[in-house]
């Protein structure tokens, strides 16, 4: 696992497994329900590494059997990914603050990186000695690595990647849970309409003896259901039979009763369809008063934070209010030499390394997204981030100096999360705002039009941007940290100001005031005597 050319210390690795106490005392079952085995954890040499395959196992024709180093590696991934899958939900929810610090999940997606570098090399191996084939297919929600038999008699069944079983697993249980708690809200919500009716009469209450003897108008009673809808007569609260009717002119005709009920139940079923789904990324809106943020866009070797490295980052600063400092340094070059300067400033790009066995695997698809080639990502220049202990921190300072904005902004959280010591604290104290471009493209730009392909609109950010005016049309997304940053700052700030002109977005009936952006509350628990 060494980088050479410098000296780590991993000390931390084995200090993180102190709050293992901390973690079992809350938090008994992983992601997949089961029950969690701590000491298990506790077992783990984080700092050396937790497969069992050595690098004498990656060669082809080596002694051992290939197969059962697979099958021994991905069990233990499996189970280490269902615990860390769970871990950030835990943390957050620990509104006693039992759990003091995130540097166990961190320790966990660290040693879980090395394990899958070594089985990506373990299948290295299996093409190498003619055993099977590898081929990606996409699965639902997630791409996996799928082994072929290139010879009669080689088993690949007990060796398959399980990444998507699993994550679709978690999804379909993720939506049942929702549909629960859905029908549970609903049920509350009819049994206050019951409760509604039981109070002003109905046919199973009865009169309501409470009413007023002599009113003459129902208006502003509490005989009115649902926004000034009378429901029944203030003189014979009780649904009258039609000898009542006949003897009694003031009494309400049952069928008069029965066709004001169903228009109260139609306008709660109305009411109901007219709500919208909740968009969950709305939380991350700006408000009309954001002014200094901190763009910021990670590229990575994968898209799951546990498995894959930050390779680049690139972040910089930009103003949407005030005037952009006169003393900051000008004069970066960006990738593209069209790109508008801008407002931006205090630009930085940053590259980071890989493991030697990640880099002996390679990644052909991120030299085609990027131009990076994680084979050269090896060496003193090239440290790597999540053994950074001075990058992480510098970065740190600069998350919680003020919002920073990302497009797509989950995906560069849940890299700082299992990256950034520190950071998930901050942000589970308040101390970080993050705000995200994509639900601005989605919410509120009207050039985002749904299609067959995208079915909310074309929102990756180079769509974005090009509406916007931060990228030309003939011209693509860079996939670079610096420049990606860059237009969608522009964009960002070319579209608040069309905002405020039209009256839209923040500045609308729905906007928010302040900051905006999503922004940790505390929950602590305040226990009454």
């Amino acid at each position: 696992m060494e980088n050479s050319g410098y000296a780590i210390d991993r000390s931390w690795l084995t200090e993180a497994k102190e709050s293992i106490s901390q973690w079992s005392y809350i938090m008994l079952k992983d992601a997949d329900d089961n029950d969690i085995d701590w000491d298990w954890v506790r077992s783990l040499d984080l700092e050396h590494g937790i497969g069992v395959a050595s690098p004498e196992d990656y060669e082809a024709g080596a002694a051992s059997s290939v197969h059962d180093l697979l099958k021994a590696d991905l069990a233990i991934r499996d189970r280490l990914e269902a615990i860390i899958a769970k871990m950030s939900m835990t943390f957050m929810r620990d509104f006693d603050r039992r759990i003091k610090t995130y540097d166990l999940p961190r320790a966990l997606a660290y040693a879980d990186r090395r394990l899958n570098d070594q089985i990506a090399l373990l299948r290295d191996r299996g093409i190498a000695e003619g055993l099977w084939t590898v081929e990606d297919e996409d699965r639902q929600r997630v791409t996996v690595p799928v082994l072929t038999p290139a010879k009669e008699g080689v088993a690949v069944d007990d060796i398959q990647d399980r990444t998507a079983e699993i994550v679709n697993a978690r999804a379909e249980r993720r939506k049942a849970d929702r549909a629960k708690r859905e029908a549970a809200r609903a049920h509350r919500e009819h049994a206050l309409f019951e409760a509604d009716e039981v109070r002003n009469g109905s046919v199973e209450a009865g009169p309501d003896e409470s009413a007023p003897i002599e009113s003459s108008s129902d208006q502003g009673s509490s005989d009115y259901l649902i926004e000034g809808q009378p429901v029944i007569n203030d003189d014979n609260p009780a649904v009258p039979t039609v000898e009542q009717v006949n003897r009694d002119e003031t009494a309400v005709p049952e069928a008069r009763f029965e066709k004001s009920r169903h228009a109260a139940a139609e306008h709660v079923a109305a009411r109901e369809a007219a709500r919208p789904k909740d968009y969950w990324r709305e939380v991350f809106l700006p408000g009309r008063d954001v002014d200094k943020v901190m763009g910021i866009d990670l590229e990575t070797n994968g898209t799951e934070p546990y498995r894959a490295y930050i390779i680049d980052v690139g972040f910089e600063y930009m103003n949407m209010r005030s005037p952009r400092p006169a003393d900051a340094p000008t004069g970066y070059q960006y990738d593209k030499d069209y790109y508008e300067g801008g407002d931006a400033y205090d630009q930085h790009r940053f590259s980071f390394g890989v493991t030697d066995e990640a880099a002996r695997h390679g990644n052909p698809f991120i030299i085609q997204l990027t131009g990076i080639d994680i084979k050269q990502r090896v060496g003193a220049d090239y440290p790597m981030f999540d053994e950074d202990a001075e990058a992480q921190a510098d970065l740190l300072k600069r998350l919680t100096a003020q919002p920073f904005v990302a497009h797509m902004a989950t995906f560069e959280h849940s890299f700082f999360m299992l990256n950034v010591k520190g950071y998930a604290e901050a942000y589970r104290n308040g101390h970080v705002t993050i705000i995200d471009t994509l639900p601005m493209s989605r919410l509120w730009d009207e050039g985002s039009i749904p299609s067959e392909e995208h079915p909310d609109g074309d929102n990756r950010l180079d769509a974005y941007a090009k509406r916007q005016g931060a990228l030309r049309e003939d011209d693509a997304e860079r996939h670079l940290g610096l420049e990606d940053t860059h237009i969608m700052l522009l964009a960002m700030k070319h579209h608040l100001k069309q905002l405020q002109a039209e009256a839209r977005g923040p500045w609308g009936p729905n906007g928010k005031a302040g900051v905006g952006g999503k922004r940790i509350v505390s929950h602590r628990r305040h226990w009454r005597r």
